[in-house]
């Protein structure tokens, strides 16, 4: 009788180790996780140049060669020299700020070559490395409602006119 007493006692014991275990290795996972989306917001990114709108992140890696808005203000858009894995990496960096990836929407037949990220007020579309120019681009649409002077809600900064 003791000796089946010792064995559930070990067995207990064995069960509540591992359980204990594996919880360490979620919260070392979590926290992890939580160190790099740390690390991606602090970083500072690039210098963001003239009508940059202030609530998208620029990348950390690159050259931001210019930009701005549309000449009907409803977008901004900016070139940037930089590689695949650069552009990936802003990626994760507008997902760290907020930004979800989006497997749906509605940019797909004009920039069939780009990734949107979506925060319910800006729509980023990132493209991919281009084979034949250097640079890429990326293209910032304001998710307001239009109003004859402008748009409602519109961020900081706004344009009176587009920029090219």
């Amino acid at each position: 009788m003791l000796k089946k007493i010792l064995t559930i006692l070990l067995i207990l014991t064995l069960a509540f180790s591992f359980a204990s275990c594996g919880k360490d290795q979620e919260g070392a996972d979590s926290s992890a996780s939580q160190s790099a989306n740390e690390k991606i917001t602090s970083e500072p990114g690039q210098p963001a140049p003239d009508g940059w709108p202030k609530d998208i992140p620029t990348p950390v890696n690159g050259e931001i060669i210019g930009g701005g808005w549309s000449p009907d203000r409803s977008f901004y858009t900016t070139d940037i020299t930089y590689k695949q894995a650069d552009i990936d990496a802003y990626g994760e960096r507008l997902e760290a700020f907020g930004f979800d990836k989006q497997a749906e929407h509605e940019y797909g037949e004009a920039w069939p070559d780009a990734t949107v990220y979506s925060n319910g007020q800006w729509d980023v579309l990132v493209a991919e490395e281009n084979d034949t120019f250097d640079y890429s681009y990326a293209n910032f649409f304001p998710l307001f409602d239009a109003v004859a002077d402008g748009y409602d809600g519109q961020p900081e900064g706004w344009p009176e006119t587009g920029g090219f």
